[in-house]
């Protein structure tokens, strides 16, 4: 099956729309679904095989393509682990050992699951290894307490990709939040690491975690995206109904201005998914695509709440409204892509390179 921009990403994005509309909180805040049953779910429906970062399987769906799928979990505010079991698989994809590639078999039948514990740039620790052995806290790791096992990214002599059991060896401990999330600390004490858990070591462990970040960036930015879609859509019909002063409230151009805010946006994040899944897929330099496409997606994460708090006024805090569901959403977005200060220092970085480059 040949998948590209058009019918396909249309058929996928329906396909999406159908399977989460039924636990959305923006449709029935009673609905829920299991962890367990949204598992199988993305199973059954065959996501946790699709793509493969290597490019070896021409009849896969690009990046661009997939990111219909979040695009739709965005719109209906879905919280659930498709991104976290889809990361892991691509690293493991990525790593290209028969072991790697075995494990990602398992990952995407939903046979089992396996939680990425890759640093993150701006707080906690790296998780080092040192003597055959695992040490290290790593911070807001998702869906940590439902792990089979994780995927580690440990630093060391010898940087190295493993697979760890989750277990006694393992603590994991719930973090509050104000997104409200399933987030954990997780810490490795001497963890003990087999020889055969170690799907990559050095340059290869690295690339492949490289790649399978960049992979998730772009599909939580298509999060973004749909969310602000939605949340647009909400804002707009607010203006239209609500009343004041012998009017909507939406003729007023204070109002217009702010909605026109989140579409643009909006907009701009959708570009950077679109640029950087094609860089992706193509196997282009795409740091500084990605620099840019976190900012701006950070910033549209804030930028849209804050619009639509703006003109949503004190009802917008209220259980009733659906406004405040975007907000906590949003906390958890902004933290995934990271400072501004880091995002730019990333995009200068690539761009120095690129032109030291082009210039020797």
């Amino acid at each position: 099956m040949d998948v590209a921009w058009g019918e396909d990403y249309d058929v996928l994005a329906d396909i999406g729309r159908a399977a989460f509309s039924r636990y959305s909180p923006l449709e029935d805040r009673a609905s829920t679904l299991s962890f367990e049953e949204q598992v199988a779910q993305f199973a059954d429906l065959g996501w946790l095989q699709l793509g493969d970062p290597t490019g070896a399987d021409e009849d896969r769906a690009p990046l661009g393509t997939i990111a219909a799928i979040f695009t739709e979990m965005g719109r209906a505010l879905v919280d659930g682990p498709l991104l976290d079991l889809m990361t892991a698989r691509d690293a493991s994809l990525a790593a290209g050992t028969a072991d790697a590639r075995e494990l990602a078999d398992r990952i995407g039948d939903g046979a089992t699951i396996v939680v990425p514990v890759f640093s993150s740039a701006d707080w906690g620790e790296h998780v080092s290894v040192r003597d055959g052995a695992l040490s290290g806290t790593a911070l807001a790791v998702g869906f940590a307490d439902r792990a089979d096992a994780f995927l580690v990214h440990a630093r060391g002599a010898e940087n190295a990709l493993a697979r760890v059991p989750s277990g006694d060896s393992v603590e994991v401990e719930a973090m509050p939040n104000l997104g409200e999330r399933p987030l954990f600390a997780v810490r490795f004490s001497n963890t003990p690491l087999a020889s055969e858990d170690v799907l990559a070591r050095g340059a290869g462990a690295d690339a492949a975690v490289e790649l399978a970040d960049a992979r998730a960036a772009v599909l939580r930015a298509a999060q973004v995206v749909g969310a602000g879609q939605r949340l647009l859509e909400i804002t707009v019909r607010y203006a239209r109904e609500r009343h004041q002063f012998g009017g909507p409230i939406g003729r007023f151009q204070a109002v217009q201005y702010l909605c026109t805010d989140i579409a643009l946006a909006v907009h701009r994040t959708s570009v950077h998914v679109r640029s950087t899944a094609r860089a992706l897929d193509a196997g282009e330099d795409v740091q500084p695509h990605l620099g840019l496409l976190r900012r701006q997606a950070a910033r549209t994460a804030q930028v849209m709440v804050h619009g639509a708090h703006e003109v949503h006024a004190g009802i917008g805090f209220m259980v009733e409204s659906s406004v405040h569901l975007f907000t906590n959403a949003a906390k958890r977005w902004q933290f995934d892509f990271g400072s501004d200060a880091r995002n730019e220092a990333d995009v200068v970085s690539a761009l120095d390179r690129r032109w030291a480059e082009s210039a020797a």
